[in-house]
């Protein structure tokens, strides 16, 4: 058999190895995070948020075709989805196996001949090595068994690089440059998935420079620069210019109106978009033809390049046609040249400085007007300018060089905040304004957080291990056997502890410097390639500290890069070892090469199997049934919106709800879509005019120095009674009028409310209108900071929280002392133990990241604030009661009082029991010990059992806790590594001395008091 095919063959061997692993491992449904947007998107073809993804929408909607065919459940739909990734990265792996065959050949292989049997064996090798370790990588397997469209970024990423091998072998051939024509088209493409892949250009600049060129310093100089150029101007030019122009045109065409100005010509809307697209297409056409009329080759494939990059980019226009047919998903509102320019932009995001500007405490001086705003106003042909886009100016003085630290949210942000890395902090260090930053301790930053704690710790985890899932975790080795004895076992047994004993970090280095000795300008290329995608990313992204979840999956791309060297470690090897076993030692280079990616599957298998997790539809579905038909949900971000919209837009599950993100709620095309009906949901009884939410300007409303606003709202008590909306016994505690005072924001002589403070006041003020028949609520994942001074007011009846003019006087509970709400006991007892779903909660073998582990406890905190509501309940009834025993005894009215008693006993014992089911409950569905919350949420499941009298129970809590807690503080205390959760853990311990001794458990107290007494509380933080 030729080489040819055996190189066909083993790759398709490595995709089919590949496949098998991500099917085997793949999400069975929508997962967290972007994942139940993209999915939702791709279903219908609507738009997620900015800058999109067309491609990626349009090919998943194929899938999402093929789903309905498979099966008339809709969740295939949501499987579907996740095969599609799980087979771009297979196709990924596929090219990753070919590059490195083809770069491993031309170590081994002289002037291009054909390799021998033995040859063939170890370039084989090389390349399934390489396909292996990228299969198993950690963040290139977290993206391929998910919805996400970082699988379909890597994917472009892997073919434009095999198909500029592919071209460098046929370089001299006539045409060769159809192979980059193609290149570009395929970058065109990528465009409408991920912007990634364009940071593939300088790497094959360069390889076409060292295909074509002898080497020179100066030329090496130049290749740079144009490469640089080129990628500015397909991501500036192309991507956003285009449009900026396309803008131009309409202003002219179409034209603006300025107060009583007018200018422009007055057609209809998109005529100079249409024009404009016109002229762009003539102007490239004609450049193609005069390039062949004058046969300037140079000339013919620059023009064809742009042409074709266009068409591969013309996937974007499928985002301003939906925006059209405005579906439930509009993000932005992309239907027009204006908004669909912010779009591209991605305005809503603002701006973050890279080269040069403001640090975090530099104090603005002025605002610049940086554009202008428009909107579109019913019948007017004419864009309506609503005023300037202003933002703040800076003195030169405060102005610096590559600044890193400039997010002044940041200051105070945990281990990594800006507090802990400048010296001198003014007269006042809980002041950011006084500090004096210098420009070593702002590059310390850079080095400290963004490279080695934002990159390199992600890179560690992939080639040497990991320590856990916990978010800031660090890597681990496994070599640290002192440590590792130190380790309470279920740290040991963690699944998400993964150890690599440096072997895949070893063959990569061992790669990197063999190919540099033998192929030296190959192994720039793939430098370069891993530079791009790897730290070129931290440089652009400047990300700040305390980042909302981990952020590996950005560097997938330099990742996969780097199992090219791993796999090219084996041609190191076989050339090391030849010299010493001349007949074995091809097969021995291989087997001892093949160890690193076996040892990354067989550690990586457990923590990366998503199989039987279910928990991001279910919580959604959860969330939706919490709450009364046709009701109005704000909610907080990703993670308990966009499971949410997979759940209405794809199983249309409670399509009848309104699901209000805070976070856009700010934005005035969110509210422009309120004002329509979405799916069964009717629009929102608002009377906000587009002039008092439209625009910059109408951001926030200023209140001078007042603190707090009153409000009040009618209230008909007695229509509330007869809708059903209150009980009789809530009457009581009906406020009427509601009145509150909402506390402003900010400080000083600028306090403010925010657009979605307003937006709220003006819905609850519609609905009360309305006799609250429309339901309004929060999830209760939502911050206090949203609620506008409401809490009193709210009902939970679920995972959420209803608005409702009845007062709660109680003091809040001492162990959940944030709520001070209501509970609506009958319709949250229904929801929890009848509606809500938790597949596989209780199946210690699946899964479940630190993520949803936190989730998790959201339960814990539902069901334990219902069962000591009702306890609470029941010991004012047994309060009661003994005042009528005394009733009693200074000869009150026997009978009566006996009955009342009577009714109240039953009552009691209905609570004691009530609250016992709902904690037996929670070990039935979603026992501790078969996946764990916080340490907190388990021990007030503890203190319930306590208080229903069961002893035996709450010992089980208060054991498993002390045990976890104190297991897990001893050996961060003793090794002094940074531990994110230490007051997590040390806080139940607290509250747990106190139960001990408050009820009467002395030997427990003393051996946890003595337990505590041994850690070292400097290490931990604590002093």
């Amino acid at each position: 058999m030729d080489y040819r095919k055996i190189n066909n063959l083993t790759g398709w061997g490595s995709f089919i190895i590949a496949m098998v692993v991500y099917l085997m491992t793949m999400a069975p449904t929508a997962s967290y995070w972007d994942c139940g947007e993209f999915i939702a998107c791709s279903n219908e073809l609507e738009v997620p948020h900015p800058p999109g993804a067309p491609l990626f929408l349009l090919i998943g909607r194929l899938f999402a075709m093929f789903g309905s065919v498979i099966s008339d459940d809709p969740a295939t739909i949501a499987w579907m989805l996740n095969l599609m990734s799980a087979l771009a990265s297979a196709f990924t792996v596929l090219f990753t196996f070919w590059i490195t065959t083809h770069l491993a050949k031309r170590m081994m292989v002289q002037n291009e001949g054909t390799p021998n049997s033995t040859q063939t064996l170890v370039i084989m090798g090389a390349g399934m090595v390489a396909a292996l370790a990228n299969t198993f990588a950690d963040s290139f397997w977290f993206n391929a068994v998910e919805a996400e469209v970082y699988a379909m970024s890597s994917f472009f990423t892997a073919i434009v690089v095999w198909l500029m091998f592919k071209w460098e072998e046929r370089a001299d051939e006539p045409r060769n440059e159809r192979w980059i024509i193609l290149i570009a088209y395929l970058m065109g493409m990528s465009i409408g998935v991920h912007l990634l892949n364009l940071l593939t250009i300088p790497a094959l600049a360069f390889l076409y420079y060292f295909r074509k060129h002898e080497f020179t310093w100066q030329g090496f100089i130049v290749t740079g620069l144009i490469s640089v150029a080129i990628l500015g101007v397909i991501q500036s030019g192309i991507i956003v210019y285009t449009f900026d122009i396309a803008w131009f045109f309409e202003t002219i065409f179409s034209g603006i109106q300025e107060g009583a100005f007018t200018s422009g010509m007055g057609l209809p809307m998109g005529t100079g978009l249409v024009i404009f697209a016109f002229l762009l297409v003539a102007a490239l056409v004609g450049l193609t033809i005069y390039s062949v009329r004058t046969q300037n080759t140079l000339l013919n494939t620059i023009a064809l390049c742009v042409v074709v990059i266009y068409i591969g980019f013309s996937s974007y226009m499928m985002i301003p046609i939906r925006s059209g047919a405005n579906p439930p998903i509009d993000e932005n509102n992309p239907e027009n040249t204006q908004t669909f320019l912010s779009y591209m932009k991605r305005e809503q995001y603002g701006n973050r400085p890279l080269v040069y500007g403001p640090l975090y405490n530099a104090r603005p001086n002025g605002l610049e007007t940086t554009g202008k705003e428009y909107a579109i106003e019913e019948g007017n042909n004419r864009y309506v300018e609503l005023g300037d886009k202003r933002a703040y100016t800076y003195a030169d003085r405060d102005k610096k060089f590559f600044p890193r630290m400039y997010e002044r949210s940041r200051y105070d942000a945990g281990r990594f905040g800006y507090k802990n890395f400048v010296k001198n902090q003014g007269a006042n260090q809980q002041d950011p304004m006084d500090d004096r930053p210098t420009k070593g301790e702002d590059f310390s930053f850079f080095i400290n957080y963004q490279v080695i704690h934002m990159y390199w710790r992600y890179f560690m985890w992939n080639f040497a291990g990991r320590e856990s899932d916990v978010q800031d975790a660090g890597w681990e080795s496994g070599f640290a056997f002192n440590k590792t004895k130190q380790m309470p076992d279920f740290m040991k047994h963690d699944p998400s502890k993964n150890h690599f004993f440096f072997i895949p970090l070893l063959m990569g280095l061992l790669g990197l410097f063999w190919q540099s000795s033998k192929r030296g300008s190959d192994a720039a290329i793939v430098a370069l390639l891993f530079f791009f995608t790897g730290l070129a990313i931290i440089l652009y992204l400047n990300q700040y500290p305390n980042q909302p979840r981990e952020r590996d999956y950005s560097f997938a791309g330099s990742f996969q890069t780097f199992a090219i060297w791993i796999g090219l470690g084996t041609v190191a090897l076989y050339q090391l070892l030849e010299k010493y076993l001349k007949g074995t030692a091809a097969y021995l280079a291989v087997g001892l090469a093949m160890v690193a990616p076996v040892l990354m599957g067989a550690q990586g298998w457990d923590d990366h199997s998503r199989k039987g997790r279910y928990i991001a539809p279910e919580s959604a579905y959860n969330l939706l049934n919490s709450l009364a038909k046709n009701a109005v949900l704000f909610t907080n971000g990703d993670n308990d919106t966009f499971p949410l919209w997979y759940l209405q837009e794809v199983e249309g599950v409670r399509t009848d709800v309104r699901v209000l993100c805070l976070s856009y709620v700010n934005t005035d095309w969110y509210i422009n879509q309120m004002y329509e009906q979405m799916n069964e949901s009717p629009a929102l009884p608002l009377s906000l005019k587009a002039a008092q939410y439209s625009g910059q300007a109408n951001q926030s409303k200023g209140f001078g120095a007042k603190k707090t606003l009153a409000v009040q709202l009618p209230v008909n008590t007695q229509a509330l009674l007869q809708s059903g909306i209150i009980s009789e016994a809530e009457v009581a505690n009906v406020v009427s009028p509601m009145r509150w005072n909402v506390g402003t924001r900010g400080g000083g002589q600028n306090r403010y409310l925010e657009l979605k403070d307003i937006l709220i006041l003006n819905l609850l003020e519609n609905v009360a209108n309305g006799n609250w028949e429309r339901p309004v609520y929060f999830a209760n994942t939502v911050s206090p900071g949203a609620f506008l001074n409401l809490q009193p007011f709210l009902r939970q009846e679920g995972l959420a929280y209803r608005i409702l003019p009845i007062k709660n006087t109680q003091e809040p509970d001492p162990f959940d002392p944030t709520f001070r709400g209501s509970l609506d006991h009958d319709r949250m007892e229904k929801n929890l133990t009848e509606v809500f779903k938790y597949t596989n909660l209780d199946n210690p073998d699946v899964y479940y990241d630190e993520n949803i582990r936190r989730m998790l406890g959201n339960y814990y905190y539902t069901f334990t604030r219902l069962a000591s509501d009702m306890l609470r309940k029941r010991e004012a009834l047994m309060r009661v009661n003994n005042e009528m025993r005394g009733q009693l005894a200074n000869g009150g009215n026997a009978d009566s009082i006996q009955t009342a008693m009577s009714a109240n006993s039953a009552e009691i014992q209905s609570l004691n029991d009530r609250a016992t089911r709902l904690m037996d409950f929670t070990y039935e569905k979603f026992p501790f010990d078969a996946v764990t919350p916080d340490p907190y949420s388990v021990l007030r499941v503890g203190i319930i059992y306590d208080r229903l009298g069961d002893r035996e129970k709450a010992d089980m809590y208060y054991d498993f806790v002390q045990k976890r807690s104190i297991e897990t503080l001893k050996y961060y205390s003793a090794t002094g590594d940074p531990f994110r959760k230490t007051r997590e853990y040390y806080f139940p311990l607290q509250l747990l001395g106190q139960q001990f001794a408050q009820t009467g458990r002395a030997e427990k107290l003393n051996t946890l008091q003595a337990q505590m007494s041994e850690l070292n509380m400097r290490n931990l933080g604590l002093q």
